[in-house]
């Protein structure tokens, strides 16, 4: 091969080397995809998990929630979980309530407010001692008349307690206020038949929609 010939093969060589290497560095040197966005997180962990605390921002409420402006009345969200049932309370107006069920309208009442409910006081006195039976013989008791009443039942002490509700706006987890709550005198309802010996008070229901009515029913601008 001529000297002339193996100069150019070699500028040819090199030529290639340098193109690919430029690809290489220009690929090297570009940014990377973004990553993903987070998704929301669960609104069941709106909540601070005690009084005092912060709700969090980066929840569902963030996108589907309604800006707490205008007329009310103003759909809230009670979360708070009844410690003697284990389910979620539900002592609203109905004109307040927020639902994830569609209406016959077709809207869906997304929360504007959200009410995070926390015991913040169980103590030892004892209020009275309520009476329960369990289901399956609630059933039956239903049926009996008079004053008869079934054989076995299970007494359980009603303990004092209290409550503090904190109020947010939902979709940017403003706080906007905080209440306490009393508890009711009146027996719960019912309760988990679980073998405790003890149970304490619901929150007072009446009292807490009257210190809710202000965030609920007024006009914000």
């Amino acid at each position: 091969m001529r000297r002339s010939d193996r100069i150019a093969w070699w500028a040819f060589g090199i030529g290639i080397i340098v193109i690919f290497g430029g690809v290489g560095v220009v690929g090297m040197m570009a940014d990377p995809p973004p990553p993903e966005p987070p998704s929301p997180a669960s609104v069941d962990r709106f909540c601070p998990s005690e009084p005092g605390g912060k709700a969090r921002s980066d929840t569902y409420f963030k996108e589907s929630a309604e800006s707490y402006r205008g007329k009310g009345p103003h759909t809230v969200r009670l979360m708070f979980v009844d410690a003697n049932t284990g389910e979620d309370a539900d002592v609203l107006p109905s004109r307040w309530a927020a639902s994830d069920e569609v209406s016959d309208t077709g809207v869906k009442a997304q929360a504007q407010l959200v009410a995070c409910g926390h015991q913040d006081r169980a103590g030892k006195r004892e209020i009275r001692v309520c009476e329960y039976v369990s289901e399956s013989v609630a059933r039956l008791y239903r049926q009996l008349s008079g004053r008869t009443r079934p054989k076995n039942t299970t007494k359980i002490s009603l303990l004092e307690a209290s409550y503090t509700f904190e109020i947010y706006e939902a979709k940017t987890a403003r706080p906007l206020g905080r209440f306490k709550v009393p508890g009711d005198q009146a027996c719960p309802g019912s309760v988990k038949l679980d073998g405790r010996t003890v149970i304490g008070q619901a929150p007072n229901a009446a009292k807490l929609r009257k210190a809710l009515r202000p965030y609920a029913e007024r006009t914000v601008s």
